[in-house]
């Protein structure tokens, strides 16, 4: 007999109920649960202070489990009176439909059949639906889970960020209505102190300090209202010693009644609170409160309080999301520190890869509170505290899920397990305060939040602090000194302690990239960017340059001409315990630069399991997982810490992912299509689709990690050509018009093996910092002669270098300096014995340019752009030539650059001996004969710019050239619809390539010119 669906419904409530028993009231066909609706909502689910959120079910009608739910939206709570902005669709799955009783609860238990669908009101008044299209499938407790996210709307979230945004801007208004002075010594400067910033004119400071009271208000009133318990300091003992008596907390409006004031109790409270615990949530904001006037103060509190109780009446106390939401437009000097915020579907997504449903970290059981309450999580540049807020959300939610009590978590995991760091005190606050703010009414006893010392005239490097085996006591003190509050040397010793290495169970941040050796723009004369911030002097900047390299040591993995980011890894992994796992959000050069060649060989041979996640859309922001920093990033998470790893896996998403849902739900997406097809696990060359619902967000490769050089995969929009690429490194090229035909095979070798590169443009043509020379030339453009002594190829000049063979732009004269003559002569003999017709292009850009080796009519030095190639027989220069720049050439070289900038395929003078190419010494004389004579045949062609390759007549010209005239391949390769033809049609298409570029050029009788294009974004 078939079981009624409510009997189902009831069932599943009774389930739900039991996974999360602690934090939701389940009803399941209650009558009368809606205001002026006789239907009852199948399942309802209802979390303290967030918003209830309806199941509507059906056995099997998908369309009518949708309907149901969109009616449901915006319908009024009777016992709460809160609308309904969340539904789920769910339809159960056929095996639920003849069981009841225990086996049926213990079936909806084991299922991962049910499918499932969120309906969520906009604040436009539409319905955003996840999937897009299509159902999610999963069990129980991955319901659950999206209940949970969904019981706080983000179109809540945004309009609860309008009125933080609007407080903490009056507030600021009204301070500089009444202290309009930005000079030292003045009121914002002892304030901007506080905060160890300066007080800067366009007011950035003055905001984050009324954020600090904000933040403070707000989880005062949380205190209060959960009955927070604290000591009477009304009322002392006769002795003066201790208080005789505890009293609850005191709400806002008791305290700040409007146009009545008592500051000097608001204050009295926090202090008594500090005697329990919350430094760094209410030390600096009584700090703040404390330098003001009665009157300024009364004026900043009035619109601070007024958006503080509005906020904790809205239950922002339960969002971990909105105060790291607007930091970011607060945050001072991000050009240098690059404090960039993450965003929160972004560290959604890396903790749930870094924590994944089925295996706690460092071994623990999920369900046992003693050994997930043990663990230890570290961020050393916390920031808003956005990733270890979702690490700690992530464990409480699975922990609870597998039969757990969150709260009793709370105070063990404050206190020890979880430790944040910066250099900024409000940095501090707000971790702090998000959280403290899971719990707020179980108290803990000491937290492992602190401020780092950095600032000037300090040689201090903040978190990098304990990058040494053993911490300075002078670091103790600047510790103590810094800390909101100014904690004992005693407690920042102690908590310092717990901060050693081998101990972490997961390190997981979003560290600081700027680089040392940055020259750009405003950059030039900062000396250490890296170190510039806060107006750091230049000799302090090199004194903690000098100070970093001493602690880090000679083991150090910390390259500053990489930039900070190398060193915040080498302090995860000293930090990280064996069997750990370590979680970044790194610059996407850390996967391809050769300043970062130790990082991928560290994690290479440390660790197993390694997982890597990019972007491939174009855009920097839109391949970004932080705010504001305009470059392209990836998520690497490796775990099991000692042994090593010779396959990861790429996880390539289509676009950026938004909305903090999807970043919790796309673990399980890209865990369930591993499962599905990297059959056995983790195959070399197994491929799978991420899918949500019937969207397709990307894929995931599973490829050999390369012993040297870039991590390639990355970034690949297209799986087949990434395969294509990997498997001609290695000389084998693959049909894939032909899956069932054997490969081809083509003889591959590296830039080193066949020849030599010339030196570089400082090399030939630089100077020092001195004024000395450190290259012998003297540049100058264009030539001067008419048959020049040393000519040069200098820059890209793209509608110039249309042609295989193109001009010389530059001469070169000797430096005349008699004290230094001979040794300039000497160099200048050295640099033209490389000069050569081949050159190689390292600042290759594939939205321009068209040539990746360019050949000039005569020898002749190779300078910044294109670097000279010697081969060993001038005569093997025409086919390296023509395979470079053919579609095969691109794909290589592609494959091995650094591919970090939009439309770009840049290659370091140093590492251009390491890139996979032709081996032209395998070649018979016969072919190089041909090589020359079709190079001959080609040299009037016009090749556009390699992100046109798929529309280049010319370059299909030189593919046949290369391929069939002289390597003798099958000319059903070069067809039309063949082989290499896929190839160009799928290169066009990847956003590496075209960058998003929205011209194209078009070759005329008179020239060239770029006309408009729609079909790339």
């Amino acid at each position: 007999m078939a079981t009624h669906e409510h009997t189902i419904n009831v069932a599943l409530g009774e389930v739900l109920a039991s996974l999360r028993p602690h934090s939701w009231r389940v009803q399941s066909e209650q009558t009368r649960t809606i205001r002026g609706s006789s239907k009852r909502p199948d399942v309802l689910l209802e979390e303290a202070s967030q918003w209830p959120v309806a199941i509507e079910a059906d056995k099997d009608n998908h369309d009518s489990a949708e309907e149901d739910a969109r009616n449901r939206l915006g319908q009024i709570v009777n016992e709460t009176r809160k609308p309904i902005e969340s539904v789920i669709a769910l339809v159960y799955p056929s095996e639920l439909w003849e069981i009841d009783g225990a086996e049926l609860r213990q079936t909806i238990r084991s299922t991962n059949g049910l499918e499932y669908a969120l309906l969520t009101r906009t604040l436009g008044g539409g319905v955003e639906r996840l999937p897009e299209s299509g159902w999610l499938n999963g069990s129980a407790r991955n319901l659950a889970m999206l209940a949970h996210r969904a019981s706080i709307p983000s179109p809540r979230v945004e309009r609860m960020g309008t009125i933080l945004e609007q407080s903490i801007e009056d507030a600021a208004a009204a301070f500089t209505a009444r202290h309009a002075s930005h000079q030292p010594g003045s009121l914002g400067g002892d304030i901007a102190d506080l905060l160890g910033q300066s007080d800067d004119q366009a007011g950035q400071t003055r905001r984050m300090a009324m954020t600090v009271v904000i933040n403070a208000l707000i989880f005062h009133e949380a205190l209060a209202e959960a009955e927070f318990f604290i000591a009477d300091p009304e009322s002392p003992s006769p002795s003066g010693d201790q208080p005789l008596s505890h009293r609850r907390l005191r709400h806002l409006r008791e305290l700040l009644p409007p146009g009545d004031f008592d500051i000097d109790a608001l204050i009295l409270e926090w202090q008594a609170v500090l005697e329990i615990n919350y430094w760094p949530i209410f030390a600096t904001a009584s700090e703040i409160i404390l330098k003001l006037s009665e009157e300024t103060a009364a004026a900043v509190l009035t619109p601070l309080r007024r958006g503080a109780l509005r906020l904790v009446q809205r239950g922002v106390t339960k969002s971990h999301d909105l105060t790291g939401a607007i930091f970011q437009r607060l945050i001072a000097d991000r050009k240098f520190l690059a404090t960039f915020y993450t965003r929160p579907a972004a560290a959604a997504l890396l903790a749930g890869l870094a924590i994944p449903a089925d295996r706690a970290p460092g071994g623990a059981e999920w369900g046992d509170e003693d050994t997930i309450a043990s663990l230890q999580i570290g961020d050393f540049a916390c920031g808003t505290g956005t990733l270890l807020s979702a690490a700690y959300q992530r464990i409480s939610l699975l922990h609870e899920l597998n039969g757990g009590d969150p709260r009793k978590l709370h105070a063990p995991m404050m206190k020890h397990g979880l430790v944040g760091l910066d250099v900024l005190n409000i940095a501090v606050h707000l971790t702090a305060a998000t959280l403290a703010g899971a719990h707020p009414d179980v108290p803990f006893d000491g937290e492992c939040l602190l401020t780092m010392p950095y600032l000037n005239p300090s040689t201090a490097v903040g978190s990098l602090e304990l990058l040494a085996p053993y911490v300075a006591p002078d670091m103790i003190d600047a510790a103590a000194a810094v800390t909101a509050g100014g904690r004992s040397p005693e407690d920042v010793q102690d908590l310092v302690t717990r901060v050693g290495h081998s101990v972490f169970d997961l390190v997981i941040m979003n560290p600081p990239f700027s680089r040392a050796t940055s020259h750009e723009g405003g950059n030039i004369g900062q000396g250490s960017p890296a170190f510039a911030a806060f107006d750091t002097p230049r000799e302090v900047q090199q004194s903690k340059l000098k100070h970093l390299n001493r602690i880090a040591g000679k083991q150090k993995l910390g390259n500053m001409r990489a930039g900070l980011g190398t060193h915040f890894v080498d302090l995860g992994l000293r930090k990280l315990r064996n069997g750990g796992t370590l979680a970044l959000v790194l610059p996407y050069s850390s996967l391809s630069g050769s300043l970062w060649q130790n990082v991928r060989d560290t994690l290479r041979t440390s660790f197993e399991e390694i997982t890597v996640v990019t972007i491939s859309t174009s855009g920097a922001e839109d391949r970004s997982f932080s705010s504001d920093t305009s470059i392209a990033e990836c998520l690497i998470v490796a775990s099991n810490k000692g042994t090593s790893c010779v396959r990861g896996e790429f996880v390539i998403l289509n676009g950026a992912i938004s909305g903090l849902r999807i970043g919790d739900i796309l673990p399980q997406s890209i865990d369930s299509a591993d499962k599905q097809a990297h059959q056995p696990r983790k195959r070399v060359g197994s491929s799978a689709s991420i899918v949500l619902g019937s969207q397709h967000l990307g894929h995931s490769i599973v490829a050999a990690l390369p012993q040297d050089g870039p991590w390639p995969i990355a970034g690949v929009t297209d799986a087949e050509l990434a395969m294509t690429a990997s498997e001609l490194v290695n000389g084998r090229l693959s049909l894939l018009t032909s899956p069932g035909a054997d490969s081809l095979d083509i003889p591959i070798a590296t830039v080193a093996d066949i020849g030599s590169i010339g030196f570089s443009d400082m090399e030939i043509a630089g100077d020092k910092p001195d004024g000395n020379p450190q290259g012998p030339f003297r540049r100058v453009k264009p030539p001067q002669s008419s048959y020049p002594t040393y000519p040069m190829l200098w820059n890209n000049d793209a509608p110039m270098q249309r042609h295989l063979q193109v001009a010389y732009d530059s001469e070169g004269f000797v430096k005349e300096i008699p004290r230094l003559q001979m040794p300039i002569d000497a160099d200048a003999d050295k640099i033209w014995s490389t000069a050569s017709r081949a050159h190689y292009n390292c600042l290759l850009r594939f939205t321009s340019q068209s040539l990746i080796v360019a050949m000039t009519t005569r020898r002749c030095i190779g300078g910044r752009a294109w670097p000279s190639i010697t081969t060993a027989d001038p005569a093997h220069d025409y086919a390296l030539c023509l395979w470079c720049n053919s579609t095969l050439g691109l794909v290589l070289h592609w494959w091995v650059s650094n591919k970090s900038q939009d439309g770009r395929g840049t290659t370091p003078i140093a590492t251009i001996p390491n890139i996979p190419t032709l081996d032209t010494r395998a070649l018979t004389d016969e072919q190089h004969a041909e090589a020359k004579r079709q190079f001959d045949l080609l040299s009037d062609e016009r090749f556009l710019p390699f992100d046109q390759i798929d529309e280049d007549p010319a370059r299909a010209k030189l593919d046949r050239a290369i391929l069939v005239d002289v390597l003798g391949l099958p000319e059903s390769l070069v067809d039309d619809g063949g082989p290499i033809d896929l190839i160009r049609r799928k290169l066009a298409r990847e956003p590496q390539i075209h960058g998003g570029k929205k011209s194209r050029v078009v070759f005329t009788d008179e020239g060239e010119k770029s006309v408009g294009r729609s079909d790339r974004s």
